[in-house]
């Protein structure tokens, strides 16, 4: 089943799967989550609506088996067909290439390096997807 409430559980579960406290602020944010036999498996955080941009943040149990059509359906309609927004933003340690192998495999694609960007001297990547581009729209529309 797929939730967007409440999303105070989704925010906290997102953080919590990228190592952060589950207090951490996602500040003006939106969430879909992934419930199964009662379990939250998967989170999407939405935030920095900034224009055509927004940014999109994933979570999800290992070994949880998440990533299915209607999900993966449902996490780009939201920011592209229902906020109409060009792209989604995702913003990675550029140590973590697990996580960047993974945004490669949804059609990000490397757009920068913000050197120094952590506290501790690590950089961050930015990856991006543009609307025109996310096959996960385009499979829909073609069933």
């Amino acid at each position: 089943m797929i939730i967007t409430q409440p999303k105070e559980l989704i925010g906290a579960f997102v953080n919590v799967r990228q190592g952060h406290p589950p207090s951490t602020s996602w500040g003006n944010y939106n969430a879909l989550g992934l419930v199964r036999n009662g379990h939250l498996v998967a989170g999407v955080i939405y935030n920095g609506f900034d224009g055509a941009n927004v940014n999109m943040h994933v979570g999800a149990v290992s070994g949880s088996h998440w990533m299915t059509k209607e999900f993966l359906y449902a996490a780009f309609d939201y920011p592209f067909n229902e906020l109409n927004r060009k792209r989604i933003s995702a913003f990675i340690r550029a140590t973590n290439k697990r996580t960047i192998a993974f945004v490669k495999k949804l059609g990000f694609v490397y757009e920068g390096k913000l050197q120094d960007f952590y506290t501790d001297g690590g950089d961050m990547v930015v990856y991006g997807l543009l609307h025109d581009k996310c096959r996960f729209l385009q499979m829909r529309k073609a069933a």
